[in-house]
């Protein structure tokens, strides 16, 4: 597992942020972001819960506990006109494997498609 500075300063630049930048955001100095992303310092609950909105992960992302950035507010997202993607996981957890599978060929075939269509607009 990643060390929190590792991934507080991976966040900051995925989003092409200075320490600077960030540090007017959470309102601390320079220093106190160099800080963190050196494991010299770590943030109070606010500062850390204030990092986690601010970048749409969860604490546990940003303590290591987890490798997923996917923010928790994902879950309740409208999927489907019946299913929030909280319900579709929860459905697909308990899918036996030869559904998975099957689903697996499915997803793979529409992220091609994706890929595609995507190509064509970029292709002028």
């Amino acid at each position: 597992m990643s060390k929190f500075g590792e991934l507080l300063a991976e966040l900051r630049l995925d989003r092409k942020l200075t320490q600077r930048d960030l540090a007017h955001i959470l309102h601390v100095t320079v220093g106190t972001i160099s800080n963190y992303e050196n494991d010299v310092h770590f943030p109070d609950v606010e500062k850390l819960i204030e990092l986690a909105d601010y970048f749409e992960v969860t604490t546990d992302y940003l303590l290591g506990r987890c490798e997923s950035r996917i923010s928790p507010d994902v879950f309740a997202e409208q999927i489907t006109k019946d299913r929030t993607a909280g319900e579709i996981l929860k459905l697909l957890r308990q899918l036996p494997s030869e559904n998975k599978n099957a689903l697996d060929v499915f997803l793979g075939d529409a992220e091609f498609r994706l890929t595609v269509r995507q190509h064509i607009k970029e292709t002028p």
